[in-house]
């Protein structure tokens, strides 16, 4: 299968790739980030952890754990419409947030963010067992997630190359999640549109924040993305992801790394916010349950959405400026159509 991203390695100097990554944002949305800093055994050990939960927990058990409106939880099958257009999105996840990157907490009250107060952001217990290597995992996300937005901002010219890192500081209330899901072989449940995709496990859909980093397995691809014909309109054909292998001894594969509606409201479209979706065939394209990691990165809930001070931005604006709202007031929109039905 051909590979239709570029592939960057972030542990090359900033100067040198600035350029490649702005392009890819710009014109696809997304990327593979190789040159990160986790290596296979702690990716395999962390896929691990999630089949476990998800196969070992009673679905009584795991339905404690309900996610909340303040997208800490767990989700059933029957939650998510990522399209409204489609079926439901027939997967499970089990969402951890209210983190604080500085100190590794995750599940924090949602009163107290420092975590004095009493809590009811209960951790399931498998889950609980592995609270340091989730710990060590979100911290070194973010980390990751902070150096490609001062990439970003080396290739976009603003001034304060640490622009977005300010605004995503890791001991602030934000809206970041870092999400485990299982996609099932056979699609058990019953729609009630007819004629839907019984393979379509994500309906086709943007992301609400900043960037999102993907974990990928080998055998276990399925992510698409909507491609575009003349005039930047979108079609019906879509692109399919491949697995690809890091070019550094010893490391888990490239991050799938895209950028969310918030970046691209953010600065007024000059990023791109691509559709995709997860679509696979039992028997054609795997023989196994689909399993994926992914962390969603969003600034801290305060931040305004103010365009971003680069000149490139500000052409791209023509003159006119967008409403200036919250990320906690855009993110609230988006949640809110992704579980209204």
């Amino acid at each position: 299968m051909s590979n239709p991203l570029k592939i960057i390695d972030i542990s090359q100097p900033t100067k040198t790739i600035s350029s490649s990554l702005l392009e890819a944002a710009q014109q696809q949305g997304f990327l593979f980030v190789d040159g990160h800093n986790f290596t296979q055994d702690e990716v395999d050990a962390l896929f691990q952890v999630s089949q476990d939960f998800f196969t070992q927990t009673p679905d009584d058990v795991k339905g404690q754990y309900a996610i909340k409106s303040n997208n800490i939880g767990y989700t059933h099958f029957t939650n998510e419409q990522l399209d409204p257009s489609k079926a439901r999105d027939f997967k499970e996840a089990y969402n951890f947030g209210n983190i604080n990157f500085k100190t590794g907490t995750f599940n924090q009250s949602d009163l107290d963010f420092n975590g004095h107060g009493d809590n009811d952001n209960v951790v399931p217990p498998i889950l609980e067992q592995h609270r340091a290597m989730i710990s060590n995992t979100i911290q070194k996300l973010h980390q990751t997630a902070m150096r490609i937005l001062n990439i970003l901002c080396e290739g976009l010219e603003v001034e304060d190359r640490e622009f977005f890192a300010k605004k995503h500081r890791p001991d602030q209330p934000s809206g970041c999640v870092f999400r485990m899901l299982r996609y099932p072989l056979v699609r058990e449940d019953h729609s009630s549109i007819q004629d839907y995709d019984a393979t379509i496990r994500a309906g086709a859909h943007t992301d609400y924040g900043s960037l999102t980093l993907l974990f990928q397995r080998r055998g276990q691809q399925g992510l698409q993305l909507q491609t575009e014909g003349p005039g930047n309109e979108p079609t019906e054909e879509w692109a399919e992801v491949p697995f690809v292998e890091s070019q550094h001894d010893g490391k888990a594969p490239p991050l799938v790394v895209n950028f969310g509606d918030l970046l691209s409201y953010w600065t007024n479209g000059v990023l791109k916010s691509t559709y995709h979706r997860v679509k696979f065939t039992p028997g054609e394209t795997r023989t196994k349950d689909r399993y994926s990691i992914v962390f969603f990165v969003h600034p801290e809930h305060a931040t305004e959405l103010t365009p971003v001070p680069s000149r490139l931005v500000a052409d791209h604006a023509s003159g006119l400026t967008p409403p200036t709202i919250t990320a906690a007031e855009h993110l609230q929109k988006r949640l809110e159509a992704t579980y209204s039905s």
